[in-house]
């Protein structure tokens, strides 16, 4: 990567960055032909008031421009009248959207939903509800803390289907990388045919995100996520394309940090992610961050954990887009749905290679989520969690393992 001072390409505006825009004016984000295409259908559903209810699952990788058209679709609802609402299954994707997109308006904000608060609408009561990240819709929407009063037997797809006569599910089936997250493109046709609707299932492929085309491609070659036989392929780069997509690889955490430095230096925006192999402690006013990860003599803090700031510094939601938040180390449940220009990826114990495969290993990760669950669940969660963390970035990555074996691996195919 390029030393400090230079020349770097201006940050481009983030998602978050235009969201609020994207409610009062037309164009805001520049839309492929495929992601136009879903635009058109959903208007000629909404203009035909007498017609069936429809439903619309839209499926896309990394970077296909999903949370993108979803704002677009909202807005475009908004201002031309129709009642309508956006929702997710994540509390960090949702609470940033509120943050920058409602900032300082409440009536703003309740256009931003969860999943589970979204069925809480009256049946009909929207005319349009658009579903990101749909992959992380869960069987039902009782929690815990769903009171006996209020718990239903009928499922969260059901319920999300009867709020309004259009629905709209974007999702990406290899970021369900937790227990219970069930949302398929043929669960939801299936739950969308069972409760009487037109069904339309569309595909995004063209790739907004990264600057090479070909790096989720490459990412999913590498984790074994399309056929964990087929052995990773050298990264070939696009070194005669500007901008370039840079892939770099680290010999220890300092280097990694290193590596990015520069970058920032000069305005673009960085963040470091891990897996979740080391303790996420809590973090209280007064108490500065405990420094969980530890490798060798190089120790930094997780991002806050939980949904308040502490010492200035940003609750696990924010961390991704509040300049406070660099100083810390992400995870999958900070980085969920997030983007920045560079990443810094750590791959811990739990994703090792070993006579030419992957070994996961579940003694090694501190997720409390993954308790309980099967060697093969978390093997293919583990991949897949580690492909999130590693497509987060615009511009370039730089990989690290804790592991030398690992490291060597990541170093014949992405040095040669």
């Amino acid at each position: 990567m390029p030393t400090a001072g230079s020349p770097s390409r201006p940050a481009a505006p983030t998602l978050f960055d235009l969201a609020a825009r994207s409610l009062n004016h037309v164009d805001v984000f520049a839309l492929s032909d495929d992601q136009q295409t879903v635009l058109d259908h959903v208007r000629r559903c909404l203009a035909d008031k007498d017609g069936p209810r429809a439903v619309v699952v839209v499926a896309g990788a990394a970077g296909t421009g999903k949370s993108a058209l979803a704002l677009t679709l909202l807005g475009e609802a908004v201002r031309a009248g129709y009642l309508a609402r956006h929702a997710t299954g994540s509390q960090a994707f949702t609470t940033a959207l509120r943050k920058t997109a409602g900032h300082g308006s409440r009536a703003t904000q309740k256009l931003f939903q969860y999943f589970g608060t979204a069925t809480d609408t009256e049946p009909d009561g929207l005319d349009l509800l658009v579903c990101d990240d749909a992959h992380q819709l869960r069987a039902t929407s009782n929690t815990r803390y769903t009171p006996a009063s209020r718990r239903s037997d009928r499922t969260q797809a059901a319920q999300l289907l009867e709020t309004a006569r259009v629905v709209v599910f974007l999702l990406d089936e290899d970021q369900a990388i937790r227990p219970g997250q069930i949302g398929t493109r043929g669960y939801l046709a299936t739950a969308a045919r069972a409760s009487g609707t037109t069904v339309h299932i569309a595909e995004l492929t063209s790739q907004h995100r990264h600057h090479n085309v070909r790096y989720d491609s490459w990412v999913r070659r590498l984790l074994g996520l399309d056929d964990p036989l087929s052995p990773p392929t050298s990264w070939s780069g696009d070194k005669d394309a500007a901008p370039r997509f840079e892939l770099r690889v680290a010999d220890s955490p300092g280097e990694l940090e290193q590596l990015l430095r520069p970058k920032t230096e000069v305005g673009a925006s960085a963040r470091i992610t891990a897996g979740l192999c080391w303790p996420w402690s809590d973090a209280s006013p007064g108490n500065p961050l405990v420094e969980d990860i530890v490798i060798g003599d190089w120790r930094r803090p997780w991002s806050v954990k939980g949904q308040r700031s502490v010492n200035g510094l940003p609750p696990s939601p924010l961390w991704a887009i509040d300049p406070a938040g660099a100083g810390q180390i992400g995870n999958v449940y900070s980085a969920q749905g997030f983007e920045y220009d560079y990443g810094g990826v750590i791959l811990g114990p739990d994703l090792l290679w070993r006579d030419d495969r992957w070994i996961t290993d579940p003694a090694a990760t501190h997720d409390d989520a993954l308790d309980g669950a099967t060697t093969d669940d978390v093997d293919l969660w583990v991949r897949r969690t580690y492909r999130v963390l590693l497509t987060r970035a615009t511009a370039g990555t730089v990989l690290y393992s804790t592991d030398a074996e690992t490291r060597a691996l990541l170093h014949a195919i992405i040095d040669a």
